[in-house]
């Protein structure tokens, strides 16, 4: 906030989670003095993570603001491929989309067999264009998981575009957990957990957040007699990954029977 006054930023780049933060330390301020701190601020841009249309009109409504940019993209195509244009109008692309097709990228949506679907119908995104990535380091196997022979990549995303270019996300196909912009896969959560003594299986999945976007939870089964709950499963994370990798939430499915 005091890079505002001293920087008089006119644009406010960050992911979800960091727009939302601002919008609480901006409602802890008078309105004359929000009107002087965001003064210069013509317009944020988000990214990162999907930001809810609610989130986009507090931004909208507490700074004052004139425009907000949607991006949306992935680190495997460099990473934006929609964006929306700063001469937008509507509420409805502005709040609703992640913008429009950028220049050189193509972009379709498909079924499960793999076949396009129509025009706002929901499928996976696939990416074409100079933008899209070689493909893994030393992992074969994944990259051709993720591009075809035809160059098409599959970003695992579920998505709608519309006649004129725009798209809008849906949800995901795969199970990666989005945490304030940080990518999160619950495989590498699993390993770790299960090598924890007392610990037989367990499952990482997303927790719906306001702020986070997503927060990490983790069911797991014990071994027999065995007791942790989620101020354990922390203490045994901490120091070892990272910390937005460490679940908030532990439900103890069952003990393991001898």
């Amino acid at each position: 906030m005091a890079i505002l006054d001293k920087e008089k930023v006119s644009v406010i780049y960050g992911t979800p989670t960091m727009h939302a933060d601002v919008v609480y330390r901006a409602s802890q301020l008078s309105e004359e003095e929000r009107r002087t701190k965001f003064a210069t601020v013509d317009y944020v841009i988000s990214g990162g993570a999907s930001i809810s249309k609610q989130l986009m009109k507090q931004l909208h409504e507490t700074l004052g603001l004139k425009k907000s940019i949607c991006a949306y993209g992935m680190t495997e195509t460099s990473p934006a491929t929609f964006m929306a244009q700063l001469n937008e109008t509507g509420e409805k692309k502005c709040y609703d989309t992640v913008g429009y097709i950028m220049d050189h990228t193509e972009a379709k949506v498909v079924d499960q067999n793999g076949r396009v679907v129509p025009f706002g119908t929901a499928g996976e995104l696939l990416i074409r264009g100079y933008c899209n990535m070689l493909g893994y380091w030393e992992d074969e196997q994944k990259t051709k998981d993720t591009i075809g022979p035809d160059r098409w990549l599959r970003t695992g995303d579920q998505f709608i575009l519309t006649s004129d270019g725009y798209g809008q996300v849906v949800g995901r196909m795969k199970d990666l957990i989005i945490r304030g912009g940080e990518n999160i896969y619950p495989l590498e959560i699993e390993e770790f957990i299960q090598t924890h003594s007392d610990v037989l299986e367990a499952y990482a999945y997303g927790i719906a957040d306001e702020r986070m976007g997503e927060e990490v939870g983790i069911s797991i089964k014990l071994k027999e007699n065995a007791k942790l709950n989620v101020d354990d499963i922390k203490a045994f994370c901490k120091g070892k990954i990272a910390h937005f990798k460490i679940p908030i939430e532990s439900v103890t499915v069952a003990n393991a029977l001898s």
